[in-house]
């Protein structure tokens, strides 16, 4: 805190305290009111946590000798002085534990939400209490009559002065250093100068008679509070309650008929505390009103703005999309799947022509599929179109799951044509297999000649090394055309989905168990979801990853391969992990790569490296990816990829 800053903060609590000193009446030790209080709860949060001697010190001896001076005795003035040191710690250091979000506290905000203006309230009670407790102490060492009526009023005084004075100080710390929002539905100046008016005449004309109907005024707090900010409404409180006091001090309103100048103090100052309670009260809830309310705004100028993102990108697309609501109806579509559309239809309006081709993607002819209709999730669909040609569609279809995490809702239809790109596979893939096929005969007539040279040979003879090297180069080359013959089947053959199970007697993992070694461990749970896909191709893809678990694995120790699936929508995810020698960081991504085969494995395992591109044509065929999981090196390899999910149950 800068030293002008203290010295102003110490000249006004010496001020407030030669105030409240002015309050004591005939017969009486202490004041009657302590506004001070308020300014030492201000000053102690000015400053900087790490140094909170820096403000008690000052403020006890500011407080000693300011009363000391107006004739307190040396023993009161120090439990007096001690007494608020320690009440000002207390509130303080609690408002900072608790309200972090205050100025002074570490936050940049006042008291304007509910929940800070009930832990300042708390906090100054507590405080209070021991101030109280301290400063009757003091009186009675002093030789005073102490009463439960004694500690009572010490605690109000000190209450009072710190719930208006420091309340309203920093409601204006607020105003004076932050950017303070405007409220939501503001009254004009107007209407302000007249809520003064009429709030002033109320106020001084209910307290000059002397019927009890004091709680009125409590209705013009609420109005002030309600239609404006909440420093205004403070000070507006704070002014009727400062009334209201002097006008009860004067002999004057239904308080000052109370007995005893004591009762009428504390009921008075009662009834201030009340009327800016009630202020900021009303003030924080419209507050947190306003606040919610621009949260609210701000949410649905967000959400409008994503909206219009989304719409915007949507409709930029080169894959048609199109949503389906419940009943199957079109809900939503983009301009992709509309010129689509229209090409299936020409001359058709726009829903007649989306309405044929949904039909034509969910219902196509036996042959017009690659993927056993559209069910499937994903897969090829030739559609027909008036000219005589053909759109060839990679579908996929997703069901849309509501927001509280029910049932689908709908189904969003992704159709991307590939027409090019299979009419240019297709032969490439046919010749690969016809060639694959072909091969094979003369191959196996090499490798019987070659092995039955072998067996003439006798061990030692110089033809036998040579002989033995072109038996193994043809076993390779006969695993190598196997290999290019199931991945031409892999990426041009038809799909024919089904459920199919993974685990349990008939799972395709129960058959890839077939692959292991007599001391190789396939771990399976018994509850793996089951998948929707063509059983042939997922036997080849858990086939390819156990088989290559078997080949990787570190030599001389078993193969240990762990399965593990969950469902996540309608798509089963499924890891399977080995032990074995592990992929590099740096070859993860290339793995998939047909023909690649990473240096080290190279060096010391046999192998045509189209195991993995293998596996990845058949995940995509269906709709997913696959990857090679980063693990740490020597605990193997993880593989995770995900398939269509199976029905849970009939719909």
């Amino acid at each position: 805190m800068p030293p002008l800053t203290a010295l102003a903060f110490g000249l006004a609590y010496a001020l407030l305290t030669w105030v409240g000193r002015l309050t004591v009446v005939d017969g009486q030790v202490v004041s009657l009111v302590w506004p001070a209080a308020g300014v030492a709860i201000l000053w102690f949060l000015a400053e900087s946590p790490r140094r909170p001697e820096w403000v008690l010190v000052p403020l006890m001896a500011v407080h000693a000798g300011v009363v000391m001076a107006t004739g307190v005795s040396p023993v009161l003035a120090f439990f007096g002085s001690l007494s608020v040191t320690v009440q000002t710690a207390v509130v303080g250091l609690l408002v900072r534990r608790w309200c972090p979000s205050l100025l002074g506290a570490g936050g940049h905000a006042s008291i304007r939400s509910p929940r800070d203006l009930a832990a300042t309230g708390a906090a100054a009670a507590i405080g209070c209490v021991l101030g109280a407790l301290i400063g009757t102490t003091g009186l009675w060492l002093d030789g005073a009559d102490v009463t439960p009526l004694s500690t009572l009023a010490w605690f109000a005084r000190h209450m009072a002065g710190v719930l208006t004075v420091g309340a309203v100080g920093h409601l204006a710390w607020e105003w004076r250093t932050q950017a303070v929002p405007q409220r939501t539905h503001s009254g004009s100046r107007t209407e302000l100068v007249v809520l003064w008016v009429v709030s002033l005449a109320a106020t001084a004309g209910l307290f000059l008679q002397p019927y009890p109907l004091e709680f009125l005024v409590i209705g013009l707090a609420v109005w002030s509070a309600a239609r404006f900010r909440t420093f205004p409404a403070a000070v507006h409180c704070l002014a009727l309650g400062a009334v209201a006091v002097v006008l009860s001090l004067t002999g004057h309103g239904p308080i000052a008929e109370l007995d005893g100048r004591v009762v009428e103090v504390l009921v008075s100052q009662l009834f201030m505390v009340t009327l800016l309670v009630t202020g900021l009260a009303v003030g924080a809830l419209g507050d947190r009103i306003d606040e919610l309310y621009a949260s609210a705004t701000r949410a649905s100028r967000d959400a409008a703005e994503q909206a219009q993102l989304l719409a915007e990108m949507t409709e930029s697309m080169g894959e048609g999309l199109v949503v389906l609501d419940r009943s199957g109806r079109i809900d939503r579509s983009n301009g992709a799947s509309r010129r689509l559309a229209h090409r299936v239809s020409l001359g058709a309006g726009d829903d007649e022509a989306l309405a044929r081709l949904v039909d034509l993607v969910l219902r196509p002819a036996a042959q017009n599929t690659g993927s056993a209709r559209a069910e499937l999730g994903v897969g090829d669909v030739v559609i027909p179109l008036e000219s005589g040609e053909e759109v060839v569609l990679a579908v996929t279809r997703t069901p849309l799951a509501g927001a509280a995490g029910g049932g689908p809702t709908g189904v969003l239809l992704v159709l991307r044509e590939v027409t090019d790109h299979r009419s240019g596979l297709r032969p490439l893939a046919n010749f690969a297999s016809t060639a694959a096929h072909d091969l094979r005969g003369p191959l196996t007539a090499i490798r019987s000649w070659l092995s039955i040279a072998v067996e003439d040979l006798e061990d030692g003879s110089d033809a036998l090394a040579p002989l033995r090297r072109a038996e193994r180069a043809a076993e390779h080359m006969g695993e190598l055309i196997g290999d290019l013959l199931a991945h031409a089947l892999a990426e041009s053959g038809e799909l024919a989905a089904q459920d199919v199970p993974l685990c349990g007697e008939d799972g395709v993992l129960t058959q890839a168990a077939d692959l292991l070694g007599p001391d190789d461990v396939l771990d399976v749970p018994d509850d793996l979801p089951a998948v929707h896909a063509d059983p042939v191709a997922v036997r080849q893809l858990f086939g390819n990853l156990v088989d290559n678990a078997v080949k990787y694995a570190v030599p001389g120790q078993p193969a240990r391969i762990r399965v593990r699936a969950h469902r996540q929508g309608s798509r089963v995810v499924v890891e399977v992990q080995d032990d074995g020698v592990g992929v590099e960081d740096e070859e993860r991504a290339l793995v998939f790569q047909r023909f690649h085969r990473s240096g080290a494995v190279r060096a010391h395992f046999r192998g045509t490296g189209m195991g993995l591109s293998i596996c990845q044509t058949i995940v995509q065929r269906h709709g997913g990816t696959i990857e090679c999981l980063a693990v740490p090196p020597g605990t193997g390899s993880v593989f995770r990829f995900d398939l269509p999910a199976a029905a849970e149950g009939p719909p």
